[in-house]
């Protein structure tokens, strides 16, 4: 019995992660939450069929899969919705968010986390920079040398974070600020 039990929540646990985000819709809003699967652009694309949808708020994510990152990113932009980070939304959410025709950080506290992409050791892909270096500046007018930065970080322990009023760099942990930066100064946030 206590094999069997625990079978089940590790079915119930491996389901969950498979599924994506948890994407909500509440009213003309699509709230996505979560680690970044994969199935998000399909989960997405399904919802817009269906709903009139303005503004994606996106929550608590740590990221994830890159490819979907990119591909909701370019759903959100065809579409023309506006995007608001409440929270977190790092890595490949970020993508998601650069997406967003207009691009707000909701609070004080809330924040994008931007880096490159990274195989399943931490390492920086090869091509990965050059590939969202091509891609960043057709959906937000970043400060260049920044992204350059963010993009060659060499391992995913290391992440600039960007708030409505400062910017840090961060590598493992380790926070420093960045002077004189911000969301808005960046090129990242709208408004």
């Amino acid at each position: 019995m206590t094999r069997l039990a625990l079978l089940l929540v590790a079915v119930a646990v491996s389901g969950a992660s498979a599924s994506g985000m948890d994407i909500v819709v509440q009213g003309d809003q699509a709230v996505m939450s979560g680690d970044v699967t994969g199935s998000e652009c399909g989960q997405l694309k399904s919802i817009l069929k269906h709903n009139p949808i303005r503004t994606v708020v996106l929550t608590h994510s740590k990221g994830g899969d890159a490819n979907a990152g990119y591909c909701v990113g370019e759903l959100i932009r065809k579409f023309r919705i506006d995007t608001v980070i409440r929270g977190s939304c790092n890595s490949s959410c970020s993508r998601m968010w650069l997406g967003g025709v207009s691009r707000t950080l909701d609070g004080a506290d809330s924040r994008v986390g931007l880096h490159g992409n990274y195989d399943r050791n931490g390492n920086l892909l090869p091509g990965a920079p050059a590939r969202l270096q091509a891609w960043i500046p057709s959906y937000a007018p970043v400060n260049r040398q920044l992204m350059e930065q963010w993009t060659n970080l060499p391992v995913n322990k290391q992440m600039m974070y960007f708030y409505n009023d400062r910017a840090e760099l961060c590598d493992h942990g380790r926070c420093t600020p960045m002077s004189g930066w911000n969301a808005l100064n960046a090129g990242l946030a709208t408004r």
